[in-house]
């Protein structure tokens, strides 16, 4: 399993607080930065599906699971699962995937290869738990 996060940090925007809203949701991954321009990517690969565990530990608290899984299920694609998550909302330590043009700072993206099923299951459970 390969899973990689990129993001763009614009020249209005700190990269320290861009690594933290990273950290807050991927937990103490290693970084690194290279400059692009007037911009900084800011980069980071993580291995095996449990390092993924601080994500979806911030899927389950922002009580979000459901839609994760709904979300992911369908952008999945022959063993790939690339999404957006919002910078903002990941400084605060919310989890918020990132919708196309929805904010201008761009999105931090995280991109998993492995098995989508497996993948999907870990972060967000086996299934919607209500009872009706």
């Amino acid at each position: 399993m390969e899973i990689t996060v990129r993001t763009t940090v614009n020249p209005t925007e700190d990269p320290a607080k861009v690594e933290t809203a990273i950290r807050n949701l991927l937990g103490d991954i290693p970084l690194r930065n290279e400059s692009q321009g007037d911009s900084v990517v800011i980069e980071g690969s993580l291995s095996g599906l449990e390092s993924l565990g601080p994500f979806r530990d911030s899927l389950s608290r922002a009580r979000i699971r459901d839609a994760a899984r709904s979300l992911l299920t369908r952008i999945a694609q022959d063993g790939l699962i690339s999404f957006g998550l919002n910078k903002q909302a990941a400084f605060a330590g919310q989890a918020s995937f990132h919708g196309s043009g929805e904010s201008p700072l761009g999105p931090i993206q995280l991109t998993i290869r492995g098995d989508a099923d497996v993948i999907i299951g870990f972060l967000c459970g086996s299934g919607s738990k209500r009872r009706f």
